[in-house]
């Protein structure tokens, strides 16, 4: 249930209905208002304010933050949409390959599969407004995900895809990221120039039952990638 008052309340950052410096209602009355406790509205206001779109403040309650910064937040698994939860414009998806593909060595190897075995590929160009922000290349194990490419995803999210239409239980990724410049190909499809740098990840998702996609993907550096690091 925070998950669900998270998303509502960034949703209404994003929208405009909570502006910069907004105070939010009290913990008591966003409690009655969602339906749940006060320790599900405290967890709720924690993850808000580590992702910093809210601050609290001693005695006096909790507001909207006006230093939210345009970036993907990677302190959790979620989608890319959700990575950009707060960005003014919209978060969309272009679809550049959708297909039953042979698996390479190198995605065959990290996926546990067979070389040339038949695999879920998925390459898009995400978008933020009308800009193209990074180049996702998934791929999902066939077993995984049948079909997974004859349908359109489930708003355009394939986390949410494999969670609710293949009952797939995400539990966490590797992350690798490095820098990197941009080849023709990839420079094409992000309107950039060959070149240009670029930050490139790889992405090993794992799930209860073992490893479910493998994503090479690319982001520009108008879209940092942001993280919370606590103290030990």
């Amino acid at each position: 249930m925070y998950r669900v008052i998270y998303d509502d309340i960034v949703g209404q950052i994003r929208s405009g209905a909570l502006a910069p410096n907004a105070q939010l209602p009290g913990e008591h009355d966003l409690a009655r208002q969602y339906g749940v406790s006060r320790m599900t509205v405290r967890q709720a206001l924690d993850v808000l304010g580590s992702d910093e779109f809210v601050v609290r403040k001693q005695g006096s309650g909790t507001f909207v933050s006006d230093l939210a910064r345009r970036g993907r937040r990677f302190n959790r698994l979620r989608s890319f949409a959700a990575e950009l939860a707060g960005a003014d414009e919209a978060v969309g998806s272009r679809v550049i390959r959708s297909e039953v593909a042979a698996a390479p060595a190198k995605v065959a190897e990290r996926l546990g599969v067979a070389e040339g075995d038949p695999i879920n590929r998925l390459t898009r160009v995400r978008t933020v407004g009308e800009s193209p922000a990074a180049l996702q290349d998934a791929w999902i194990p066939y077993a995984v995900a049948p079909g997974l490419v004859r349908e359109p995803l489930i708003e355009g999210s394939l986390y949410r895809t494999l969670t609710e239409r293949y009952g797939v239980e995400l539990q966490y990724a590797d992350q690798a990221l490095t820098a990197a410049i941009l080849d023709a190909e990839q420079a094409r499809l992000l309107e950039s120039e060959p070149g240009s740098p670029v930050l490139a990840g790889e992405r090993l998702t794992h799930s209860a039952s073992g490893v479910v996609e493998f994503t090479y993907g690319w982001t520009l550096p108008a879209f940092p990638l942001l993280l919370r690091i606590d103290a030990e």
